[in-house]
């Protein structure tokens, strides 16, 4: 875990509310499943990810356990933090799908050409 000082750089999970959407995509959760697992108001839920408003200690344990981060993590950044959102393995997840259309599109191009260069020669 890193050493945090008042120089962290991720300020994505500075605040209470970042560190709960931190973890809420960290555990490959959608919103919709969490507040049902919770039992809240959507309106309620997002006003927290929002740092509108702050959950009652009951709830914010139940929602460390629910994301599998320790309630120390929600209020202060430190302890259990969960696992870190794959954003790297996601861009490369996309990059090779996009690579895999571009293969089966050029693909089909070249069949194309070789059809076209076949009924030329035909036509000659």
């Amino acid at each position: 875990m890193p050493k945090r000082t008042i120089f962290y750089e991720n300020n994505d999970d500075t605040t209470l509310g970042g560190r709960v959407s931190h973890a809420r995509e960290a555990s490959g959760l959608t919103i919709q499943e969490v507040i049902s697992r919770l039992g809240v108001r959507k309106e309620t839920y997002m006003a927290w990810e929002a740092d509108r408003s702050e959950p009652r200690a009951n709830k914010l344990v139940a929602l460390a356990g629910i994301l599998n981060v320790s309630p120390t993590y929600l209020l202060s950044g430190l302890g259990r933090a969960g696992p870190q959102p794959q954003k790297h393995q996601q861009v490369i997840d996309g990059l090779r799908a996009e690579i895999e259309q571009l293969d089966q599109t050029l693909k089909a191009a070249n069949k194309m050409l070789s059809r076209i260069k076949i009924q030329s020669k035909k036509i000659k």
